[in-house]
């Protein structure tokens, strides 16, 4: 042990981690050779120092070409964790020399868009100046392969009861009730003790089928004896909704703090009903294995900033993780 030590300490460089990884893609030091331009006896010198000095093999030579032993994979990932911390470093090094923009991608949910987002742009506006953001909305199927593809960096959405897939982590960061909003006006603020029944007798606003929500609204519609008529809209755009409440006597299910935000506004009425038990569990997803800049954690940092502003803290604590 004490050989593997003082190697890390003297000798260890950047040059063998380069070949380590560079021999773990390619199984060949000709084509490894011809990647990194050196020579195949500089490759092969640097790979028997480098066992050598450690007094460990770190590759079998087959027909197959190279293949890395545990001892070698096992440095070889550190390897690969070192050399993309230096990539990012240097990207971000570079980026404020040129006092260049940082870019982030976050895909939001429309009960999102509205009231969490613009405050936190506006707060990221004023502390962080050479930021650029780009928000696009849409659904949970919709955001989460776009999370996949790497064409968002992080998802601004509802999280599930039960863990996620071990390759997302996540971030409790509101529980938002669920509210009834109709129109300013609308026959039902007349009711001075108002019930479900009395609900039932207007249309509905209704988040479509395939919606996370959608299940416990019908489940606590069926237990309040509410039939979901044929008569009723489904969509998840919060601009919708807001729309067919000001415009008919349909009734809408909206996140608390959107309908606050709008009736503030003077354009709904939220009914004084309670829907129990329907949680919006709103937090922020990200992929496990990804590294983040210091402009991602200000994001995160933001939002949660944002969404203690709106509520009390999730009562299953800040940091939910999936896996």
């Amino acid at each position: 042990m004490l050989a593997i030590e003082r190697f890390f300490r003297d000798h260890m460089n950047f040059r063998h981690m380069r070949i380590l990884v560079a021999l773990d893609d390619y199984r060949n030091v000709k084509r490894v050779a011809a990647y990194l331009n050196v020579t195949q006896p500089a490759v092969s010198k640097t790979l028997s120092g480098l066992e050598a000095g450690l007094g460990l093999k770190l590759f079998h030579r087959t027909n197959r070409g190279m293949e890395p032993t545990m001892l070698g994979a096992s440095l070889i990932r550190h390897a690969r964790d070192i050399l993309g911390q230096l990539s990012e470093a240097q990207t971000q090094l570079r980026e404020i020399a040129e006092n260049r923009v940082s870019r982030i991608s976050l895909g939001v949910l429309p009960t999102a868009s509205v009231v969490i987002i613009p405050q936190f742009i506006a707060r990221l506006e004023s502390i962080a100046s050479s930021t650029n953001i780009r928000i696009t909305e849409g659904t949970m199927d919709r955001l989460l392969p776009s999370l996949r593809a790497g064409d968002a960096d992080f998802v601004l959405g509802l999280l599930p009861n039960a863990p996620m897939s071990a390759e997302f982590r996540s971030e409790l960061l509101i529980e938002d009730p669920l509210a009834v909003a109709v129109r300013r006006g609308h026959p039902l603020e007349r009711v001075k003790r108002l019930s479900w029944e009395d609900v039932a007798q207007f249309p509905l606003i209704l988040p479509p089928s395939s919606a996370t929500t959608r299940l416990p609204i019908d489940a606590f519609l069926a237990a309040e004896d509410v039939t979901i008529e044929a008569r009723r809209v489904e969509t998840v755009s919060t601009m919708v909704v807001v729309g067919a409440i000001q415009h008919t006597d349909s009734i809408g299910f909206v996140s608390n703090s959107l309908g606050q935000y709008f009736e503030r506004l003077g354009v709904v009425t939220i009914l004084p009903i309670p829907v129990p038990d329907v949680q919006l569990r709103l937090g922020l997803i990200w992929l496990a294995d990804r590294r983040y800049s210091e402009s991602h954690q200000l994001v995160l940092e933001i939002l949660r900033e944002v969404c203690r502003g709106l509520g009390p803290a999730p009562r299953s604590g800040r940091n939910a993780t999936g896996g």
